[in-house]
């Protein structure tokens, strides 16, 4: 178990020591990489407000998931694949056709043109990745009208403020710095601190900007017992396979850069100077190994006698265990995401048969019901309703009374289930073939007639 470790702050004369750690900031350990100690300090600024960092010591738990992410294949696959699941085809309004208003604004939310549907994927994108994401919403005006605008910002640029007597963060350090591992100690000017978005109508604060817009930040986490303040996302679990997932890719890529050979060592045994030794085994590894790329040699020297120089190949490894190892890896990365190989994009020859679209709707239906469904009720819960409320209050709008939704979508049609003669004329299908249509009431009836007294659909009688 790694032991907790506590900085040390000063004030602003640094002088006086002070010992301030918090709850809830955990270490990171590179023979535990995952967060088990909730035990930590919170880390200062030149302004004298402290923030609580994702994990310490150095504070970059952030850009190792988002590392991990980028170079473990399986695990950018689920990521993916249940953000895809989750936006579907974007928002939609339940309780009326349209509202155009709304709509218009909906079409460009911020001055890098991204729709309100970009917004909702940046938000499904970081809480999978990393398990927080921060939105912030800006209002202002420009003459008589009144404008509100909506950015998902970086996870590695936000950290929570420390706590206050009620235990509870009430603002959001945002600074590029944050991405700069070990960086605790920023510049005045360095960082903004934006508040945090409560909901409440009493006491609530925005952060000015020099141009006279009012900033706040929305914070949604995927909520980990025992973490309070940042979200985790579930994938944490599979941490180390993601990693090891990397590392058994560079390792056949430097195989083949050594032209798929492992070297060995050449024993020189003589009184020989480095200079002769690198000669005479460069010599030694091109007659044995011939041109080309090759396997690193080690060559060592002796006075014993030249007569008993050898060489000695490593022994190579067994294909055959790596492939299972990368099988169990892939395994746990898709489990440690409660997701699902097939709705990855993970097709594997064994699966592909079993069961046909009825197997692969129900795989969808579980995973929907308990991954997708549940995120997207949260998203519009916590991000939608508060956004609207924001809205309705500054540019005067009645949004609020709408019923907002997301429109699923399905991995597979229903169509392969559908018998085509039971839906399709007799007179539709000859023309399909083409022949020439029936006349009359024959050629309005379906192809393959349903039998009245079918097991499907047993007869009515009257009693």
């Amino acid at each position: 178990m790694p032991t907790a470790k506590h900085n040390t702050l000063f004030d602003k004369k640094q002088t006086k020591p002070i010992s301030k750690p918090i709850i809830n900031a955990v270490s990171l350990d590179a023979k535990t990489p995952i967060p088990i100690e909730h035990h930590g300090s919170a880390f200062n600024t030149r302004k004298g407000r402290r923030y609580i960092p994702f994990l310490e010591p150095l504070d970059n738990f952030a850009q190792l998931l988002l590392e991990a992410k980028l170079l473990s294949p399986t695990h950018m696959a689920c990521i993916n694949s249940k953000t895809q699941y989750s936006i579907g085809e974007g928002w939609y309004l339940k309780n009326i056709d349209a509202d155009e208003s709304f709509t218009t604004w909906a079409t460009a939310v911020n001055k890098k043109g991204q729709n309100l549907n970009d917004i909702l994927r940046n938000i499904f994108d970081n809480i999978y990745t990393a398990g927080n994401a921060y939105v912030e919403i800006i209002r202002g005006k420009i003459g008589n009208s009144k404008f509100v605008k909506v950015y998902v910002n970086s996870f590695l640029d936000c950290r929570l403020s420390m706590p206050q007597d009620s235990d509870i963060s009430t603002s959001i350090f945002k600074s590029p710095e944050f991405r700069k591992r070990g960086v605790w100690n920023m510049g005045k000017d360095e960082f903004v601190e934006i508040p945090l978005y409560t909901g409440s109508s009493i006491g609530e604060q925005w952060y000015k900007d020099e141009k006279g817009n009012e900033h706040t930040i929305i914070h949604l986490k995927n909520e980990v017992g025992g973490y309070d303040y940042y979200g985790m996302p579930s994938s944490v679990s599979s941490l180390p396979q993601q990693i090891l997932e990397y590392k058994a890719a560079r390792y056949n890529i430097d195989n083949f850069d050594n032209n798929l050979a492992i070297g060995g060592v050449i024993v020189l045994q003589g009184n020989l100077t480095p200079e002769e030794a690198d000669k005479l085994g460069s010599k030694i590894v091109q007659q044995h190994a011939g041109d080309g790329k090759r396997g690193r040699y080690v060559i060592l020297t002796s006075e014993s006698g030249i007569e008993n120089s050898k060489i000695m190949p490593f022994e190579k490894q067994r294909d055959g265990d790596f492939i299972e190892f990368d099988k169990r890896i892939e395994e746990k990365i898709i489990s440690a995401n409660n997701w699902d190989a097939f709705l990855a994009g993970i097709h594997k020859q064994s699966s592909l048969g079993s069961g046909g679209s009825a197997y692969i709707r129900s795989i969808f239906s579980i995973k929907n019901a308990t991954v997708i469904q549940p995120m997207q009720a949260y998203v519009i819960e916590k991000f939608i309703k508060p956004l609207i409320r924001i809205c309705d209050g500054w540019m005067s709008t009645k949004w609020l009374k709408h019923e907002f939704g997301i429109k699923p979508v399905t991995p597979i049609s229903f169509l392969g289930d559908i018998d085509v003669n039971a839906i399709v004329t007799k007179d539709e299908g000859r023309r399909v073939v083409g022949l020439t249509p029936y006349d009359g009431v024959e050629g309005k009836s379906f192809i393959k007639q349903q039998n009245k007294n079918s097991t499907d659909q047993p007869a009515i009688t009257n009693q």
